[in-house]
């Protein structure tokens, strides 16, 4: 595994040279781009025109939202399906394997059973075009209620139910979006992460949470700096994915307020250094020497 470098989810901002500058002085060795942004450079000058830098700095991507709306009406679906191979040939070309979706906790239009089943069939369809590039999905789940007590039906909110749809996609190249702040509110456990193999798991992001707060009341702005609240053991969520070999990004996701007051380099700094004290505990690697930090007004 290694440490991969989300600016969106801390907060960062800046020209892709400028965040991948900040990745290589930190030690990440993945970096999350705006993959829209890449796709639309690349249609107008030619990935490898696009794709400069990334490529030059020999960054993995560490992953990207997958770019189909698989949880639309049948037409909008059908249309984003037919686009994908040509989007997975052209994203091909940063050698980037691995992508991520988020299953919806709730539908207007199904039931759970149905919304199970065209689940089931569409992430098998899209599974089928991401092989043909050797490349991976992960899934997701959103746990807070807020995302599904306005639907008229609720759908996959929770760990358990989320790997029982893994379980009918019977794709080798579909796995968990590991997010441990989810998964904990979600009611997932270490136990059930023991249950899967390291080429199981595709992404991994993590955060903590307030230990005293009612679930039900917890909002995105309690998502923690691992360490800082107590609610998610992330420290042996990570020594378990070492002993699995899991060899996939992991990316620190906090909610950006956690970092409110810092420089962009600053922030940077100490997402690195949680991650190399994580990594170093889990027996991963050795702790990037810290890099100088010029404090801004």
């Amino acid at each position: 595994m290694y440490k991969n470098l989300s600016p969106t989810a801390l907060g960062v901002s800046g020209r892709q040279s400028e965040l991948i500058e900040l990745a290589l002085t930190y030690g990440f060795r993945g970096v999350e781009i705006d993959m829209a942004d890449f796709l639309r450079r690349a249609r107008s000058s030619g990935a490898d025109q696009a794709g400069r830098f990334l490529n030059s700095a020999k960054l993995k991507i560490g992953s990207f939202e997958l770019p189909v709306n698989w949880q639309a009406e049948e037409a909008a679906y059908r249309k984003d399906l037919a686009l994908l191979p040509q989007i997975v040939e052209t994203v091909a070309t940063l050698d980037a394997g691995r992508c991520y979706t988020t299953v919806l906790p709730g539908s207007d239009e199904l039931p759970y059973h149905e919304n199970f089943e065209r689940a089931r069939k569409r992430l098998a369809e899209i599974a089928d075009i991401l092989a043909a590039h050797q490349m991976r999905l992960g899934l997701g789940f959103l746990a807070l209620s807020r995302y599904r007590k306005d639907h008229d039906y609720q759908f996959i909110h929770q760990a358990e139910a989320l790997l029982t749809l893994l379980k009918t996609i019977s794709a080798k190249n579909v796995g968990l979006a590991l997010d441990t702040w989810n998964w904990r509110l979600g009611g997932g456990a270490t136990d059930q992460l023991d249950e899967l193999s390291g080429e199981q798991i595709v992404t991994v992001r993590l955060a903590d949470g307030p230990p005293d707060v009612d679930w039900s009341e917890m909002t995105e702005k309690q998502r923690l700096l691992p360490g800082t609240g107590g609610l998610v053991d992330n420290g042996a969520i990570v020594r378990l994915l070492a002993a699995k070999q899991y060899e996939g990004p992991v990316t620190l996701a906090p909610h950006p307020s956690c970092l409110s007051g810092m420089t962009r380099d600053n922030i940077v700094q100490r997402a690195s250094q949680i991650l190399d004290e994580l990594f170093a505990a889990a027996g991963v690697g050795r702790p990037a020497k810290p890099a100088p930090v010029t404090t801004e007004s």
